[in-house]
């Protein structure tokens, strides 16, 4: 006959295979099935149930646990019943690779930018740290958390990638100038601070080693001190300008 009343604009009615061969006055628990395989209703009340000519009531008559039906009580040996699906459950479905982008999410879901506290931007997808002296590291790859690490400062590339961390503290291969504008020279010359080889100052005491691996240059206008007896290696030299003095203790 003719459909009454609105179409229906998803799913579709059904009748579950008959279970009634199972029936024996004390089995309660039938599996559901639907030409042979398993049936996931998903809720009792997606069901309509007629058990000896009685509709059996959802959820206090029966229940529904994945693709079985439990009856309160036992149908009797020779009862008549059929089970008839209210439509089917719609699943929503998960969106594809690359196919959510910022226009889907909810602004709480959005990476921001804020400098020194104040609030300079939102929806970011990427934040790109370049220059030199920044590097990253990730921790966990299969979560992409990162480590960014910044070494250096300053406006010059000089500065940037001068210092790191080793084992025992704060390391650098370059010149450092303390109370001055600008290290001037080389590493093995002249600076506020220079080190080249072992020198240390332990509770007052200045150390340094006596053996010397690497040419020494005392510049014009400039005076050293060696505390002896060192030992200075084959292709080692130590050079004195004219005019400047190092002095041996």
């Amino acid at each position: 006959m003719p459909y009454l009343g609105r179409e229906l604009t998803s799913g579709n009615y059904l009748k579950l295979d008959d279970i009634t061969s199972q029936f024996d006055g004390s089995t309660t628990t039938f599996q559901l099935k639907s030409g042979g395989s398993d049936f996931f209703p998903g809720s009792s009340f997606s069901l309509l149930v007629s058990v000896a000519g009685v509709i059996q009531e959802a959820d206090s008559a029966y229940q529904i646990n994945n693709n079985e039906i439990t009856f309160a009580t036992a149908p009797s040996n020779g009862d008549d019943a059929f089970i008839i699906v209210l439509g089917l459950a719609l699943g929503i479905g998960v969106p594809g690779d690359g196919t959510v982008g910022l226009n889907q999410l909810q602004d709480s879901a959005k990476l921001g930018i804020s400098t020194n506290g104040v609030f300079v931007g939102g929806g970011v997808t990427s934040i790109n740290f370049a220059g030199p002296g920044v590097t990253t590291a990730f921790v966990t790859p299969s979560t992409g958390i990162a480590t960014v690490f910044f070494q250096g400062g300053g406006g010059g590339v000089g500065a940037a990638g001068t210092w790191a961390s080793d084992s025992v503290g704060v390391a650098t291969s370059k010149v450092v100038g303390v109370g001055t504008a600008q290290a001037v020279g080389t590493a093995n010359s002249e600076g506020a601070l220079q080190s080249l080889g072992n020198i240390a100052i332990t509770d007052g005491a200045l150390l340094i080693d006596n053996d010397i691996s690497s040419s020494i240059n005392v510049p014009s206008g400039k005076n050293g001190l060696l505390i002896g007896t060192v030992n200075v290696a084959v292709g080692a030299t130590i050079d004195v300008a004219t005019g400047s003095v190092l002095v041996v203790v």
